[in-house]
């Protein structure tokens, strides 16, 4: 019965598309709805090439994710613990599943700020951005401690969906667009154009969701490394068409609104219903996948025994105390109104980690003797360490402080260990392996 139910699971196991649709679905939420304004808010036309410029940096850090992603590692439960092998110390893993697990609440944070921009501009009108924010989170907080088996095929369709309105609006714009429209092109110099591309290095950090629920995945050795590569250039082709229909719309003044604004002048008011609905659907998606990649962190840390195991503590197939104090987290985020704040919480802590996937994927290269692949994560660790310099110092000081904070979580796992729920959770993990599966196990 149980071999036969271990069949079944295997089988449940996602695929490529859902793969891509995973990590789409996180890169593809505030960013290209919320970001794109504010891109040209800050640089004109030239956003274009700050999206461009952000997307061919931290591609350097995914293919370096792809390499890592790759390698065949030993009975670990962690996603990430082939870097602390290759890199000679277990630390290494946490810091980077640490990093991670911050990038992702915290970026949840952003998007549904983003959600309840939308919803308050466009539907209701009250300016109560804020409020349909935190009730959006409680949901998604609570869908998180509920069924979960259902999740890889809602977001396939939600974000088919999402692109699809996206595609549309994207056509308009270049049905309408003029070469005439980029004069002026950089209207506030060229160095702005670099920092807005360390403003937008958000809008592609989503392809690490992939890594986090490696265990769903079919053939992991082969379809993650694709289904980054894939999505990275799904949503670069998206981001800078998004860019091409703003400009096209002559929006006078630009804002975290403005791809609304854009589909109202661009294709009438039909279109403003579907973008609006769009961004609603896309938000969430993307706020969704962040919650259920970073719960799933903590629950390879706590497995790894890098952090306390009751921080992995199970409620029918889920880490309820890692989703809660997720949820936690995320409303005091929202509740600050600091937008740009956030922005930047989650690029340093991002950031931070993709810098040591990168040194291990250049000692995997090294080790192979692959100099000239070895270029790839120089370019990415040297992308990422210039993001810090533009970058407010006060945001890179408190993202440094609260990675470091993982360190004193570290340093005190031992003395929260828990044998019992240990080997209650290995059980749970050797018979059926991630989220997606586990919530199979109660029906």
């Amino acid at each position: 019965m149980r071999f036969n139910q271990s069949k079944e699971l295997k089988n449940k196991k996602i695929g490529l598309i859902t793969s891509i649709s995973f990590a789409v679905g996180a890169m593809i939420g505030g960013g290209v709805f919320v970001l794109s304004g504010l891109a040209l808010k800050q640089t004109g036309a030239s956003a274009i090439l700050s999206f461009l410029i952000a997307g061919i940096m931290v591609l350097f850090s995914a293919i370096s994710f792809a390499k890592i992603s790759s390698q065949k590692g030993d009975q670990h439960y962690s996603g990430y613990a082939i870097v602390g092998k290759v890199l000679k110390s277990h630390i290494w893993t946490f810091l980077v599943s640490w990093s991670f697990y911050l990038a992702g609440i915290i970026g949840a944070a952003f998007v549904l700020n983003a959600f309840g921009l939308y919803l308050s501009n466009f539907l209701f009108h009250n300016n109560q951005t804020i409020i349909w924010a935190i009730l959006a989170g409680l949901i998604l907080t609570f869908v998180n401690l509920g069924p979960a088996s259902e999740i890889g095929r809602i977001e396939t369709l939600l974000v088919s969906l999402k692109v699809a309105v996206l595609i549309l609006l994207i056509g308009f714009g270049f049905a309408n667009f003029h070469l005439a429209y980029l004069h002026p092109f950089a209207v506030h110099g060229q160095t702005q154009i670099l920092t807005t591309s360390a403003f937008l290095f958000i809008a592609f950090l989503g392809f690490n969701v992939i890594t986090n629920i490696a265990s769903e995945i079919k053939k992991p050795t082969k379809t993650i490394p694709l289904a980054i590569i894939s999505s990275m250039f799904i949503v670069t082709v998206i981001y800078v068409g998004v860019i091409i229909a703003l400009i096209s719309a002559h929006i006078h003044t630009y804002n975290e609104a403005s791809v609304g604004v854009a589909a109202k002048n661009l294709i009438g008011p039909i279109g403003e219903f579907l973008i609006v609905l769009a961004a609603l659907i896309s938000t969430l998606s993307s706020a969704n996948a962040n919650i259920l990649g970073s719960s799933e962190i903590m629950v390879r840390m706590a497995l790894d025994k890098e952090v306390p195991t009751s921080f992995a503590k199970q409620h029918k197939g889920h880490p309820i105390y890692s989703v809660l104090f997720g949820g936690v987290l995320y409303t005091i985020l929202i509740l600050t109104k600091k937008t740009d704040a956030v922005i930047g919480l989650a690029n340093i802590t991002a950031i931070f980690g993709l810098i040591i996937v990168n040194i291990a994927a250049l000692k995997l290269y090294l080790d192979a003797k692959q100099k000239l692949k070895a270029l790839i994560p120089i370019g990415g660790s040297i992308f990422g360490i210039i993001q810090f310099l533009f970058m407010p110092f006060l945001n890179v000081l408190i993202g440094f402080s609260i990675i470091l904070l993982g360190l004193v979580i570290y340093r005190f796992r031992d003395k929260l260990h828990s044998h019992v729920l240990h080997q209650e959770l290995i059980k749970i993990y050797t018979e059926i392996s991630g989220p997606l599966s586990r919530s199979l196990k109660r029906n």
